[in-house]
């Protein structure tokens, strides 16, 4: 037993060592101004509003299905690793402690998001409700005990290869935690004594379910590499990651977008970077899903004129910040430097690229500012947003690619 719980303690150091030496660069000074910037911008902004919320505003409905998601995505870190499958695997039955283990870590490490959620949305809470900070604190507390239920239960489920299996524990848990923080508050405690009796049926049942079903150790590795990936992702945005695995999806309806490409010897690199922008899911998947969070932000939550402003800039941003790991997309393979173009074309054609991307974001992010109403604010941005792309893409983004080549020799 000491020695499984030594493997846990080995590879928890390791795991944290390994984000703290990524976090650095991630966290890096021109990052956390903008953070600073934009956080104490929105802020004010978001306080000003306050003021003027209509009381007939769905806080309970915002709240509920911000934290209802928040909690149902909850997932176990297990740090487990492929050779695991063969040295591991004949000490399962001893193997109880390592993923009490993990559940714990990922309870405590996975707080974050919530209270950081709980922090910007209980404002409006108060607001809305006659609540005290008291009344706040105990049902948060709550709420975090159904996050262990389900972290719990998510594990127990992981046993499981049935594809439905996730897909129906995915919307029962969602539809239990939705409830459950809904009444929680509502103050229907009833109705919350009852939820929290369903939830403890149903993790018995599933506890003495899977009891003779033995650890699906191939899908909780996948997993496991997966959360991985995903992180070192986001840290390749600021520096190189060895361990990352760049994946391709063939997307035969996107082809008709490559006949804007110019069919000319310079435009080499303007077809690469487009066929692995629309191929790969990192960069086409980012610049969607934050298309459409921005859009969504824009057109539901009431706004003035700084906050379209400083909404938009920050999703224009952090979409720009995140599509510059693909200029080093084709870095380790050789074809590319067989075609007779001359070096120069990479970094231009790149820029243009990556300009193109943000303004076409800008000018649906402005589409959907002026559809809500925001007719003054959607003016403004409108020039703003040509304005900082033009600067953030040739002038911030143009002097990170001359460093980043300057490291490379």
């Amino acid at each position: 037993m000491s020695s499984i719980d030594q493997i846990w303690k080995t590879r928890l150091e390791a795991h944290l060592k390994e984000v703290q030496s990524y976090t650095k660069y991630m966290f890096n000074d021109h990052l956390i101004f903008v953070l600073v910037f934009l956080g104490a911008g929105g802020a004010l902004s978001y306080q000003e509003w306050l003021k003027t919320m209509p009381d007939d505003f769905p806080v309970l409905a915002i709240l509920t299905a911000v934290f209802a998601l928040i909690i149902t995505a909850s997932s176990v870190r297990t740090l487990l690793k492929e050779p695991d499958l063969v040295f591991l695997l004949p000490l399962e039955e001893n193997m109880a402690g390592y993923f009490q283990k993990a559940l714990v870590y990922s309870f405590f490490s996975q707080l974050y998001v919530f209270l950081i959620a709980a922090l910007v949305l209980s404002p409006m809470l108060f607001r809305a409700e006659s609540l005290t900070g008291t009344d706040f604190l105990i049902i948060c507390i709550q709420i975090l005990l159904v996050k262990g239920w389900n972290l719990m239960l998510n594990f127990r489920i992981s046993f499981y290869t049935e594809p439905s299996a996730k897909i129906y524990d995915l919307i029962v848990r969602l539809a239990i935690n939705a409830l459950t923080i809904f009444f929680l508050l509502s103050k229907a405690y009833i109705y919350v004594f009852i939820l929290y009796g369903v939830m403890a049926v149903l993790y018995i049942y599933f506890q003495k379910a899977t009891r003779a079903k033995g650890v699906k150790w191939e899908k909780l590795i996948d997993l496991e590499l997966e959360k991985k990936q995903s992180f070192y992702r986001i840290a390749n945005l600021f520096t190189d990651v060895p361990k990352l695995r760049k994946k391709a999806k063939r997307r035969k309806y996107l082809d008709g977008l490559l006949a804007f490409v110019k069919y000319k010897q310079e435009s080499m690199y303007s077809y690469l970077y487009t066929r692995a922008f629309f191929r790969s899911n990192d960069y086409l998947g980012i610049f969607l899903r934050l298309t459409i969070i921005g859009g969504i932000v824009l057109y539901i939550i009431p706004t003035n004129q700084f906050s379209v402003l400083a909404i938009a800039i920050l999703v224009l941003y952090l979409t720009g910040i995140q599509m510059i790991g693909l200029y080093k997309h084709y870095d380790m393979l050789a074809l590319p430097d067989l075609y007779p173009v001359q070096p120069q074309f990479k970094k231009a054609k790149f820029l243009k690229l990556l300009f193109i991307m943000i303004v076409s974001q800008h000018v649906i992010l402005t589409l959907i500012a002026l559809i809500s109403g925001n007719i003054i604010p959607a003016l403004i941005l409108f020039a703003a947003g040509f304005i900082f792309a033009y600067g953030f893409v040739y002038l911030y983004v143009k002097s990170r690619l001359v460093k980043m080549d300057a490291s490379v020799f």
